[in-house]
C-alpha cells in the first residue's frame, strides 16, 4: 500500500530534473502541512459497535504483518484499548501473494454524520476542457487519505483486532489518519486538496486547466511546453505541501492519457480499453445479485451506448420477475446481453462539450424510454456528445404517444443540461411538443407538472425547438427539415376521444329515444 509496484511510466527527463525528489511516493508517507485535524461526529443516540473479527488463515495473517508493522513504524496505526471493534478483511493483490487490508466500516458509517458530499461529479467534470487542449498530464496522489490526521478523540473509533502470527499476542490497533472505507473520507480529503489547489492555481493562471476529483489530478494545455511547467510548477507545490505522488502512475506531457478510466485526447474523450474488456469478460449471469453488478458496470459506460435503455430493458425486466436467488433468464435476456457487450466494444468517442457551440438534442421516445442523442456541429458533421436513455416515469407511461413523446423530451433536456452547462440547445422531435403542451397538457399533466413542463420547454434562455424530424433510432443522420409523419392534435383527437361519432348535436329520426337519471349499472363489467 506504501509502495508502488505496477509498471513505471516514463518520466521525461527535464520535469525529473526540474521538481523535488521528495514528491515521488516511497515507503515514508506523505503528511499534508496545512490540513487540520478531523474530528468525527457521531449521530444523536449512537452507541459504540462491536464486531468481532472474522477468522483469519494464517497465510494471510503472515501476509498483513509486514504491511500493518510498516504501519504502525510510521504512525499511521497505534496500539489502543477502545470500546469500538470492527473487523478487517485481507485480500490478495492481484498478480502475487501480496495482501491489501481491508476494514469492514459500514457499522460506522451508519453511526457517523454525513457531510455533504461536494466532490466533483465525475458526469461533467471534463465539460471544462477546451478544443484547443491537446497536451496533458495526470498525477495520482499516493496513499492520500493518510495524508489526513484524525483527532485524537476520534481515533478509538476505527479500532479493529489483531493477532501477530509469530508471537500470537492480540491487540486492538487503530488509525491515526483518514481510514479508507470511511464514508467521510473521500469528501474531507477532496475539499481540503481543493482549498490548497486554489493556493496553486493563484500562482499559475495561464492557458492551461487543473482538474482535480479526489485524488486525481488532471492538467491540460493548449502547447506541451505549457503542460511541462504546470507539471512541474504543481509537482513542487505538492511536495512542498507533504503530498506524495505515485512516480509509477504518472503521465506527463502526452497528447492521450487515462483519466477516471477515461481515454482523453484533443477535443474527445472515450472508453478505456481495460474497463471494455473487463465488462465483456463478464458470463452470463447466474443469480441477480451477479445480473445487478453487471448492470452497474455496464450502467457506467451508458453515456456512449446508443439506444442504452432498450438494451437493458429484458435485463431490468428479469429482475422484477425474478425470485430469492433464482434468475429468470430468457431467449431475450441472452440476446441483450450480447447485444450490449457488441455495443460496448464498439462505442465511439465522444465530443467533448464545446460551450463556444451550440448544442443540438435530437429526442424521441420508444417502448416507454426517452432516446436522445447530443451532438455539436464539426466541420459538416454532427459529433456526438453523449447519448441519453431515461426510463419514463410510472404516470407518463399512461399517457398517449404524443404526450410522451413531450415528456421524455422534459426529461432529456434535463439530462443534457449538466453537459451543456446552460449554453443554447437546440431541440428537435417529432412531435409539436409546445403546441401539444399548451393545448392538451391541462387535460392530463397536473398543476405541477404543468408548470415545470413550461419551464423547461417554453421559459428557460438558450433554448429553441425543432418539431419538424422525424423519429429514427440515430437521429443525428436525419434531414431536419423532413416533414412531420403525423399532425399531433388530430391523432390525440381521433384516437384518444371519448366517443369520436359523439357530437354535440341531437340525430334527426332517431329510432329511440332514451332518457336516464344519471344513475349507473353495470351486470359483470357491463
Amino acid at each position: 500500500m506504501l509502495q508502488d509496484s505496477s509498471k513505471e511510466e516514463q518520466i521525461p527527463e527535464e520535469v525529473d530534473n526540474a521538481v523535488t525528489p521528495l514528491v515521488w511516493a516511497s515507503e515514508v508517507p506523505g503528511r499534508s502541512k496545512l490540513a487540520e485535524l478531523v474530528k468525527v461526529t457521531l449521530k444523536p443516540g449512537a452507541k459504540p459497535v462491536r464486531q468481532k473479527q472474522y477468522p483469519i488463515k494464517w497465510e494471510a495473517r503472515k501476509g498483513l504483518e509486514e504491511l500493518i508493522t510498516k504501519f504502525l513504524e510510521y504512525g499511521l496505526l497505534v496500539e489502543c484499548e477502545s470500546e469500538y471493534n470492527t473487523p478487517i478483511l485481507p485480500v490478495r493483490k492481484s498478480g502475487g501473494k501480496e495482501y491489501r487490508l481491508v476494514q469492514d466500516l459500514r457499522a460506522i458509517n451508519q453511526i457517523v454524520q454525513d457531510i455533504h458530499p461536494v466532490v466533483a461529479n465525475p458526469y461533467t467534470l471534463l465539460t471544462s476542457l477546451k478544443e484547443e487542449h491537446k497536451w496533458f498530464t495526470v498525477l495520482d496522489l499516493k496513499d492520500a487519505f493518510f495524508c489526513i490526521l484524525l483527532d485524537t478523540k476520534s481515533q478509538s473509533i476505527f479500532a479493529f483486532e489483531w493477532e501477530s502470527p509469530a508471537t500470537g499476542r492480540k491487540t486492538q490497533l487503530t488509525w491515526t489518519v483518514l481510514p479508507q472505507g470511511f464514508k467521510n473520507s473521500p469528501t474531507i480529503f477532496g475539499n481540503q486538496l481543493a482549498k490548497e489547489l486554489e493556493m496553486w492555481k493563484k500562482q499559475n493562471q495561464g492557458e492551461g486547466i487543473l482538474l482535480q476529483y479526489v485524488d486525481d489530478i488532471l492538467i491540460a494545455a493548449e502547447s506541451k511546453g505549457t503542460c511541462f511547467e504546470m507539471t512541474i510548477s504543481l509537482l513542487n507545490f505538492l511536495g512542498q505541501g507533504g503530498y506524495r505522488v505515485s512516480r509509477n502512475k504518472a503521465q506527463i506531457g502526452k497528447e492521450a492519457v487515462i483519466y477516471l478510466e477515461f481515454e482523453i485526447s484533443q477535443g474527445q474523450r472515450q472508453l478505456g480499453n481495460e474497463r471494455k474488456e473487463a465488462i465483456c469478460q463478464i458470463p452470463e449471469p447466474n443469480s441477480p445479485k451477479e445480473l445487478r453488478a453487471f448492470l452497474g458496470m455496464i450502467g457506467w459506460c451508458r453515456l456512449w451506448i446508443l439506444n442504452y435503455g432498450l438494451y437493458v430493458k429484458p435485463l431490468y425486466e428479469a429482475l422484477k420477475e425474478s425470485k430469492n436467488q433464482y434468475l429468470i433468464w430468457t431467449p431475450e435476456c441472452h440476446k441483450s446481453f450480447k447485444e450490449l457487450k457488441k455495443a460496448l466494444m464498439m462505442a465511439p468517442a465522444l465530443g467533448l462539450p464545446d460551450l463556444t457551440k451550440p448544442f443540438e438534442l435530437f429526442a424521441h421516445e420508444r417502448q416507454h424510454l426517452a432516446l436522445g442523442v447530443l451532438a455539436q456541429q464539426l466541420g459538416s458533421w454532427k459529433r456526438p456528445v453523449g447519448y441519453f436513455s431515461k426510463q419514463l416515469d410510472t404516470v407518463s407511461k399512461g399517457w398517449p404517444g404524443c404526450l410522451r413523446a413531450m415528456a421524455a423530451t422534459v426529461l432529456l433536456i434535463q439530462e443534457a443540461r449538466k453537459l451543456t452547462m446552460g449554453q443554447k440547445i437546440v431541440v428537435y422531435v417529432p412531435h409539436m411538443v409546445i403546441t401539444v403542451l399548451e393545448q392538451k397538457g391541462g387535460h392530463w399533466l397536473s398543476p405541477s407538472r404543468m408548470l415545470k413542463y413550461q419551464v423547461v420547454l417554453l421559459e428557460q434562455d438558450g433554448m429553441k425547438n425543432h418539431s419538424n424530424c422525424k423519429s429514427s433510432n440515430v437521429p443525428v443522420n436525419k434531414n431536419p427539415t423532413e416533414k412531420l409523419e403525423h399532425d399531433c392534435l388530430l391523432t390525440i383527437e381521433q384516437v384518444y376521444s371519448t366517443r369520436p361519432d359523439l357530437t354535440d348535436e341531437p340525430l334527426k329520426d332517431p329510432d329511440l329515444e332514451l332518457f336516464t337519471d344519471g344513475s349507473s349499472f353495470m351486470q359483470e363489467g357491463r
